[in-house]
């Protein structure tokens, strides 16, 4: 796949309805993830939580997993990489 302006390509991928879906059900996710781990933190008996931290502190990735999806073989201004789509932000970012 070869993208030109990213921009513009990621929001033309956010206007189609099932990448709108897809969207929505990882915010889903996440939230519900987000919401096992404090359970998790004040069970365990931590005072104070950071929801920053939470994602730091999640060994298998999961909240990673639920929040990106990653396009391999890409070509953007001439490199070839990883698109990494942000679900939950509607963001992409081009890594080489």
């Amino acid at each position: 796949m070869v993208i030109d302006n990213l921009e513009a390509w990621t929001k033309e991928y956010f206007s189609k309805p099932e990448n709108q879906q897809k969207s929505v059900k990882a915010c889903e996710r996440y939230d519900r993830l987000m919401v096992k781990n404090i359970k998790r933190q004040l069970s365990s008996g931590m005072e104070q939580i950071n929801l920053n931290e939470l994602p730091k502190d999640d060994p298998g990735k999961c909240l990673e997993k639920i929040k990106y999806e990653i396009l391999s073989n890409v070509e953007f201004q001439g490199q070839k990489g990883k698109l990494r789509i942000n679900l939950i932000d509607q963001t992409a970012s081009f890594t080489s």
